[in-house]
């Protein structure tokens, strides 16, 4: 499995139960009820050592709010900084070895929406126990 379907699998699961978010996609969804959370972009580059194949991410995750009002979005972006500070965990033969909150940007628009972006980088490692892609 590639590091990044890893990667996005933990952060799924870090991410499932966060409250005030009605859910969390891997994309935009088609009539998902406000607030939610979509896993954004995801770039990936080699970040491996002599002796260990490595990844680093750099990925986005996007908190959507109904309205004009930042308050909302920016509380929602605190609580998924915290849970992907402390993204860790092992699957599919990927390890979290480090994260990092990187920035956040909370934008309106004219239609309404409130969009709150956080990124992250995340590095992983083949896990020793599992052959990984």
């Amino acid at each position: 499995m590639s590091a990044s379907l890893a990667v996005q699998k933990l952060l799924m699961a870090a991410l499932v139960d966060l409250p005030g978010v009605t859910g969390v996609f891997d994309g935009p969804p088609a009539d998902a009820a406000p607030p939610y959370a979509v896993i954004g972009s995801d770039l990936v580059t080699d970040w491996s050592t002599k002796t260990e194949r490595g990844h680093e991410h750099r990925l986005a995750v996007n908190i959507w709010v109904p309205g004009p009002g930042a308050a909302t979005a920016k509380a929602l972006l605190g609580g998924v900084e915290a849970r992907v500070r402390n993204l860790a965990g092992s699957v599919d033969g990927h390890r979290i070895v480090s994260s990092l909150f990187l920035r956040s940007l909370v934008l309106t628009d004219a239609e309404g929406w409130t969009q709150g972006i956080a990124e992250f980088r995340v590095r992983t490692t083949a896990d020793a126990t599992a052959s990984a892609d």
